[in-house]
């Protein structure tokens, strides 16, 4: 399974405006060891916002999926470098 990530200290709502403060820069995913999904939504927000204008609607998304997998870090659980809070990002972030 490969790697776990462990943050009982993590914030949910801290990892939720990391992702949302400089648009399309999610720091949240950086901060507890999501630099996949990190690097994917940077990159697809630059895209989505040069090619239509919709790069605004992805840090929401991640904004979202950061406070669900804090709450679960925050629960002491862990996580993978791939694990998803909103089950339709695991079509694209897999373990």
């Amino acid at each position: 399974m490969g790697e776990m990530i462990t943050k009982p200290d993590a914030n949910p709502i801290v990892l939720a405006v990391l992702n949302l403060i400089i648009m399309g820069l999610p720091i949240g995913y950086f901060m507890i060891g999501q630099t996949k999904k990190a690097i994917g939504f940077l990159v697809a927000t630059w895209l989505l916002s040069c090619i239509g204008g919709l790069g605004f609607i992805l840090p929401w998304i991640a904004a979202y999926d950061a406070y669900l997998l804090g709450q679960r870090l925050a629960a002491g659980e862990s996580i993978t470098p791939n694990t998803n809070g909103l089950s339709f990002l695991d079509a694209i972030f897999k373990d």
